[in-house]
Parts: structure tokens; C-alpha cells; sequence
């Protein structure tokens, strides 16, 4: 099966995402150099964004991207959708580098 799709009694595959949704996504004004993806769990959509990005940022661009994902968040709820915002903690922690050297 197929990802961020189910199978319905209709015998179709659906997907909570449409097209009106995305529509609605790409409407908002993404802050310069800010990345988030939608994903689709059946029944609820995540704003997924990540830590090694976040980082990097002063705290007024962090205001930005917040703002930014607080109305992607809102307009997408208008819709119908259930949503969650989703860091991603896809960076190295101080113990993972230990061991990777350990291993070496």
C-alpha cells in the first residue's frame, strides 16, 4: 500500500491531501530559505519541518517560520484536515558521535 494512502470501500485510493489543500499550502508566503513538507497519515496531515535547519536561525526568523507554520496550519484545518506540526530531530547527538568513533 501505497504511503500517506488508503484503500476504501469505494474500491479507490484516498488521500486526505487534495488538491484544494495544496492550493491553499502554496498561498501561504514561505519565509526566504524555509523548508516544510505536508504529510499525509490517512486521517491526519503533519507540517514537517527539521532541527538541523531550525538551528541556524536567529529568533526573529524563528518568529517568521513559526507565524508561517501557524497559518499553513490554520488554513489547512479550514479544510477540513486534522494537523500537527512535526519537527524532524535529524541531527547528531554528542553520544551518536562518540560511538561512531568507538566503532572506527
Amino acid at each position: 500500500m501505497k504511503p500517506g494512502l488508503k484503500f476504501g470501500l469505494e474500491q479507490q485510493w484516498i488521500k486526505m491531501y487534495n488538491a484544494e489543500m495544496q492550493k491553499a499550502f502554496r498561498s501561504i508566503k514561505v519565509p526566504k530559505g524555509f523548508k516544510a513538507h505536508i504529510v499525509d497519515y490517512d486521517k491526519f496531515l503533519t507540517i514537517r519541518f527539521y532541527e538541523s535547519q531550525w538551528r541556524h536561525y536567529t529568533e526573529a526568523e524563528r518568529f517568521k517560520c513559526a507565524q508561517y507554520m501557524i497559518n499553513v496550519k490554520k488554513a489547512l484545518e479550514s479544510l477540513g484536515a486534522a494537523v500537527a506540526i512535526d519537527p524532524v530531530l535529524d541531527l547528531e547527538t554528542p553520544e551518536d558521535r562518540s560511538q561512531r568513533r568507538r566503532r572506527k
